[in-house]
């Protein structure tokens, strides 16, 4: 029973969360109501009150809740191709280019673009965003490819995070083609060359 209780109660922050991103997404932040996603849920205000104390624990939980949607993708793309350094990062920024594309809060936090615009709250928070994102990949690329230069990986990989926010921001490109020339970069910025294969994951060298 316990586990029972546990599962409707998770399955009822997931609805309440997805009420807030589209309220958020439509009409901002700071303009959305904590009535407004009751109503949408078909809940009492005060059983979102339960779950969510204030509009900003609700706001503090979205902005996890998409940073690691979005963390999770990238390993994911990063995970499919641990021998081919470039092929795994332009997989991955590929990915984050294209979520960020069709998801505002994303876009949002990993640029901080529209400070005065429809989602101060999450923006307001990019320069976190950005930090656990860097962490995040960091922390990968030093499990996966410890055989490359730790200064020259750290280097890489605030280069990959700093110029798939910047693509973000422009959208001057396609992902595929943005993806490709970051790609490209990352590869020259950790190994010094444009090689792409790397030795076998893991292996130290």
């Amino acid at each position: 029973m316990a586990r029972f209780r546990e599962t409707v109660r998770t399955l009822l922050r997931e609805r309440l969360l997805d009420a807030a991103y589209e309220g958020a997404a439509e009409r901002g932040f700071e303009r959305l109501r904590m009535a407004h996603v009751a109503d949408a849920v078909g809940v009492s205000r005060q059983t979102l009150y339960t779950e969510f104390p204030s509009k900003e624990a609700l706001g503090e939980a979205l902005f996890r809740r998409e940073l690691e949607r979005c963390l999770v993708g990238v390993q994911q793309a990063l995970d499919a191709r641990p021998d081919d350094l470039r092929a795994a990062v332009e997989a991955a920024v590929s990915f984050t280019l294209t979520l960020a594309g069709r998801n505002p809060l994303i876009r949002a936090m990993l640029t901080g673009a529209g400070q005065d615009g429809p989602l101060p709250h999450l923006t307001a928070r990019s320069a976190a965003a950005f930090d656990l994102a860097t962490a995040a990949v960091g922390a990968y690329a030093a499990e996966t490819w410890p055989s490359v230069d730790p200064v020259a990986r750290d280097l890489a990989v605030d280069t990959a995070v700093r110029l798939t926010a910047s693509h973000v921001v422009q959208a001057a490109a396609p992902p595929g083609e943005s993806a490709r020339r970051i790609a490209d970069t990352v590869v020259r910025v950790a190994l010094g060359t444009g090689t792409e294969r790397l030795p076998t994951p893991g292996a130290r060298a």
